[in-house]
């Protein structure tokens, strides 16, 4: 009877000191290293805000990673090593909070391991924003759709974009040499996008509003041949961005990006 009870008593006291050493949940390393900064939930009164709430950060970082292992290699990667032309946060938010600080040697690899996947699973919007939103990101989708500039809409890449996703993906290996000539790529296209963009947009206003009023279709038609040209132009933007890209890239770093 005494050796089942000091066998007993040694089984709580080994219980006692393996709880008390335990390694702390992704939530506990959060609370002590995230939420000063990123508040789980978004409050009332935003002027309180040291930086972008946790549950806005996943809503960016799910839009742009469709699945769980890029998520999360991502918030490793950026954490660590955080860059604006990385960042997954909205234009505003970087305004206003600018491009959060390294963590390095505040939080360990392991540490931040485990706050990325406790985020990724439990951080999210409440029931009726995350509706709100989906709505809002299928209206957007559908306007961009419709507002496309480009005269092949669909079915070529967007590599800037898919490159910026995966920027320090280590499956991707980018080296810094070509880094420096793809972020040329990306200042050629972006620059080229932009000076065509705003003028395509304004003639496709424009040919709809006089096809609309019943005017002449030989005045219609002068702005549909202007607005072809343009769209041709900033259609050839985007190939030699995509032929670029991949000549910058290797064989087995353009398979990865496209999935093929």
């Amino acid at each position: 009877m005494k050796r089942n009870i000091l066998l007993s008593l040694l089984g709580l006291t080994a219980l006692s000191f393996s709880s008390l050493y335990a390694a702390p949940s992704g939530e506990v390393l959060f609370d002590a290293k995230c939420a000063v900064c990123h508040v789980k939930v978004r409050p009332n009164d935003i002027s309180t805000l040291v930086g972008p709430p946790a549950m806005g950060v996943m809503r960016h970082v799910k839009m742009q990673y469709s699945t769980k292992e890029d998520a999360l290699a991502f918030m490793q990667s950026y954490v660590m090593k955080p860059e604006r032309n990385k960042a997954v946060c909205s234009p505003q938010s970087i305004k206003r909070f600018g491009v959060m600080p390294s963590q390095k040697g505040v939080v360990t690899e392991e540490e931040l391991r485990l706050i990325n996947s406790w985020m990724y699973e439990n951080v999210m919007l409440p029931q009726s924003r995350q509706g709100q939103q989906q709505n809002k990101q299928c209206k957007q989708q559908k306007k961009s759709a419709k507002s496309s500039p480009f005269l092949i809409s669909s079915g070529l890449p967007h590599m800037t974009m898919m490159i910026k996703k995966n920027w320090d993906n280590p499956t991707l290996a980018l080296t810094s040499e070509q880094k420096d000539k793809l972020l040329m790529v990306r200042k050629t296209t972006i620059s080229g996008v932009k000076s065509l963009k705003p003028q395509i947009m304004q003639l496709e206003k424009q040919i709809k509003k006089m096809t609309m009023s019943g005017q002449a279709v030989t005045q219609i038609n002068s702005r549909v041949d202007a607005l072809a040209l343009l769209k041709a132009k900033i259609s050839k933007v985007h190939i030699n961005c995509i032929h670029e890209s991949k000549n910058i890239l290797t064989k087995e770093q353009v398979k990865f990006l496209l999935g093929r």
